[in-house]
């Protein structure tokens, strides 16, 4: 016969596990065995343009114990870049997958999110993508406007312009037009295309008015064009004061002067770098020696009306002027 004792040990006993016995049947999802990880069709490592979903939902797996575990919650969050999922949790099917739609943010470069589930081994689970520009939807002037020059030269600084997404993203690859709109000149080069950070430019020579002169930039089918620029063309001040003569160029590269004037050409910022002034058409005048070094100087006085051309002896027609005798 059983002491009161021992009744009541195997009664405590049997009462621990019948409750250890209950609670491992109904263990909720999250508990022991369960896995997540990428799906062989992740979705992960996708490239698209911003503010689009991309092409392939993200996917992940969840196993229990190495089965497809059906039903099991996934949240899913959005880490870096902005943008949006379809939805904050999905749930598996009868595969174990979970799926998820991703829009990409207006931030170019790389974009982040991850999808998570409670308790199981290998959450988080992340994933990444690269976010391009979108489509070319503007154009706007960047640099370049409303600067002054003498007639005839080149302005200092090249006309620029900034080509732009519909969320201000830089578009490269967009091929813009040049144009001289008033005052003669020219533009070069006449079309360029926008680097990686959406700009593009050309350099401005103006012409011979002396006054208000106008370019323009333009590209087919987006806002803000043409892009107008203005300049300033002013007189030379003294037109037999000559040129400069610099590493690859003469400024202005087109001199105009009256008959009898004596045209002097200056070495500036040339350092040890040789030039000279060799004349190269009809009418011709006699050419200078082959110079080097700051402050050299070369003179002719040109008293027959006609266009003088010369180039640099050492670097040829790449580095070339005229004289416009009137």
């Amino acid at each position: 016969m059983m002491t009161g004792t021992l009744k009541s040990w195997l009664s405590t006993t049997i009462l621990l596990a019948a409750a250890t016995a209950c609670g491992s049947e109904n263990e909720p999802p999250g508990g022991d065995g369960l896995v997540v990880a990428k799906a062989a069709a992740s979705g992960d490592a996708q490239t698209g343009p911003v503010g689009v979903a991309l092409a392939s939902p993200l996917a992940v797996i969840v196993t229990r114990d190495g089965a497809p575990a059906e039903g099991v919650t996934v949240n899913w969050s959005v880490q870096t870049g902005g943008g949006a999922l379809g939805a904050a949790t999905s749930a598996t099917g009868a595969q174990g997958i979970a799926t998820m739609t991703w829009t990409l943010g207006s931030t170019v470069g790389a974009q982040t999110a991850r999808a998570t589930v409670a308790g199981a081994t290998g959450s988080p689970v992340s994933f990444s993508a690269t976010a391009t520009a979108g489509a070319a939807g503007s154009i706007a002037l960047s640099d370049g406007d409303g600067q002054s020059a003498e007639i005839n030269t080149a302005l200092d600084d090249p006309l620029e312009v900034e080509v732009t997404d519909a969320l201000g993203n830089p578009v490269a690859g967009v091929t813009v037009s040049w144009a001289v709109t008033a005052g003669g000149g020219s533009v070069a080069p006449a079309t360029s295309v926008t680097n990686a950070a959406g700009l593009a430019t050309t350099v401005w020579t103006l012409g011979a008015v002396i006054g208000a002169q106008a370019a323009s930039a333009s590209a087919a089918g987006l806002t803000g064009s043409p892009v107008a620029f203005a300049a300033t063309g002013t007189a030379q001040p003294n037109p037999g004061s000559g040129v400069t003569v610099g590493n690859n160029f003469f400024n202005p590269a087109t001199r105009t002067v009256p008959a009898g004037s004596t045209v002097t050409w200056t070495w500036v910022g040339t350092g040890q770098i040789s030039h000279s002034v060799l004349s190269t058409g009809t009418p011709s005048f006699a050419s200078s020696q082959i110079l080097v070094g700051e402050g050299q100087t070369y003179s002719v006085q040109f008293d027959t009306p006609g266009t003088y051309t010369y180039e640099c002896e050492v670097h040829g027609s790449a580095m070339s002027g005229q004289i416009v005798v009137q």
